[in-house]
């Protein structure tokens, strides 16, 4: 059996240990059982008894890691039990996200000092306060407040969503004061100027936009271009999501793959060399500008093994190694797999466009001459296929008209963030050459939000269909068994 196979069968085997591991306790008797019967199967020498012994001896180290992960106290979330007041000294962690009661951020906490104790640790807390006082990334603080534990709602576990972004206590309106004794390391006063130079860099290119485009479109394009959290309206949002176009909004790797992917097609008469390159670097870029925080590194990975897969045309390889990527992930962070479904989104529409996107495309070019569109509209419904399974389950949302949609208006991101960019530099250096250039931005932004606000308001836009997790599960492998059915007549043809 060649290596690339085990590997693959490896890291599937770590997957779905940790998924496992996620919904069930596993004693350490078990773990033993698996390992002895997975090293049983290795000593028969036969394909299908090395399947399942590779299989099993990596789901076991899946559990055994994830059970270890899970098992791992927060001190936070100790000292939250009892809610006590607490001065906090650390720093901003995140931007200031706007709400309706104010905003919230995240804070990294160095120390805890309660009336009892004075306790060094590295935790995350999720801080609400007034919006008349809005904390930048980087900025070092004391807070003085009660901790609290957060609680989770009957049809949403809230603790773990926030355990998976190593957030484990919450604290609301607190008093604010500026630290006089803390000591950090260099590499950390490095890295927070960082991150304090993008968050002014992000705050300078929303407040540029805002002055030059006229609203909603200047928070759409800071919304797109920066990340910018809680600029875009409610009812843009909705309109978003009642036309399967939410993935333009948000920082994820469904959301850079879909992009990237677009980018790559429109810059294709450039040579698909150059092509490559310069949607690599739009990537960075992109991950410079928002932030570079862990979602988004992650993001950026998937949205690259997808320009790589279609840059050296082997999807079989690719495959293996987004699979690989998805295991190293979760190696680091198990909570990803069962709690992050950015990360599910992400990882699924990657493999949608690796593995479906080539039986689309034939077809798509067959019925439209323009190769660009071609592919923009196989890419998309590729993505689509993989992620609605999903997307069903967890948001119970049926999009009807989000291929056409995608359609119009998926070609003009990349165009509305690079004039939304240069509408936002123009403006930093003279504000009149900002409005002209923005006038541009606007016409773009203006195109799209018009679409998106046409169809959302259509007749069964969007339908309510929910599913349950055994109907997810059984789509999924009819998936599964169609993808195999397919690649194999196609070797067969080949040959």
């Amino acid at each position: 059996m060649h290596k690339s196979v085990l590997l693959l069968l490896g890291c599937i085997g770590f997957l779905c240990g940790i998924a496992a591991a996620s919904f069930i306790v596993i004693g350490t008797m078990w773990l033993w059982a698996l390992v002895f019967i997975g090293a049983s199967s290795l000593l028969v020498r036969r394909r299908i008894a090395i399947i399942l012994g590779v299989l099993l001896l990596t789901a076991t180290v899946g559990m055994w890691r994830a059970s270890n992960a899970f098992a791992v106290p927060s001190p936070l979330w100790e000292i939250a039990g009892s809610k006590p007041k607490a001065l906090l000294v650390g720093y901003v962690d995140g931007d200031f996200e706007p709400t309706k009661n104010g905003g919230r951020y995240t804070f990294r906490v160095l120390r805890v000092q309660t009336a009892d104790s004075v306790i060094a640790m590295s935790d995350r807390v999720l801080v609400s306060g007034p919006d008349w006082i809005k904390p930048r990334q980087g900025q070092v603080l004391v807070l003085d407040g009660k901790l609290q534990r957060p609680t989770s709602f009957d049809d949403f576990d809230y603790i773990s969503y926030l355990a998976k972004n190593g957030v484990h206590a919450t604290m609301y309106f607190p008093q604010y004061s500026v630290p006089t004794d803390l000591n950090l390391p260099w590499f950390t006063h490095t890295r927070l100027w960082f991150g304090a130079s993008m968050a002014t860099v992000r705050i300078g290119v929303t407040e540029s936009i805002a002055r030059a485009v006229p609203q909603p479109m200047a928070s759409y394009l800071a919304g797109i271009l920066v990340g910018a959290k809680g600029v875009v309206s409610q009812e843009i949002k909705d309109g978003f999501s009642r036309t399967g176009t939410s993935h333009i909004l948000a920082i994820s790797g469904y959301n850079i793959t879909i992009v990237a992917a677009v980018l790559m097609s429109l810059l294709a008469p450039l040579g698909r060399r150059r092509a490559y390159w310069l949607a690599v670097a739009g990537i960075v870029l992109f991950v410079l500008l928002v932030g570079g925080t862990a979602s988004v590194v992650r993001a950026a990975l998937m949205g690259v093994l997808v320009l790589t897969a279609r840059q050296l045309g082997r999807a079989q390889d690719m495959g293996t190694a987004i699979v690989l990527s998805a295991a190293v992930m979760c190696w680091f962070n198990p909570m990803l797999l069962r709690w992050d479904v950015g990360f599910q989104l992400s990882f699924l529409a990657v493999l949608g466009i690796v593995y479906v996107q080539p039986l689309f495309q034939p077809s798509f070019e067959q019925w439209f001459r323009f190769k660009p569109l071609a592919s923009l509209l196989a890419t998309t419904l590729s993505a689509q296929v993989l992620v609605l399974p999903l997307l069903l389950f967890d948001f119970g949302q049926l999009a009807v008209y989000t291929l056409p949609v995608n359609a119009l208006v998926l070609p003009l991101v990349p165009i509305a963030m690079a004039l939304g960019l240069v509408t936002a530099v123009a403006g930093m250096f003279w504000p009149f050459l900002g409005a002209l250039v923005g006038q541009s931005a606007w016409l773009v932004a203006a195109y799209q939000l018009t679409v998106i606000r046409f169809f959302a308001h259509l007749p069964y836009a969007s339908l309510e269909v929910h599913i349950s997790s055994a109907l997810m599960f059984a789509l999924y492998s009819a998936l599964a068994v169609w993808l195999i059915s397919m690649y194999r007549g196609t070797i067969t043809e080949r040959k």
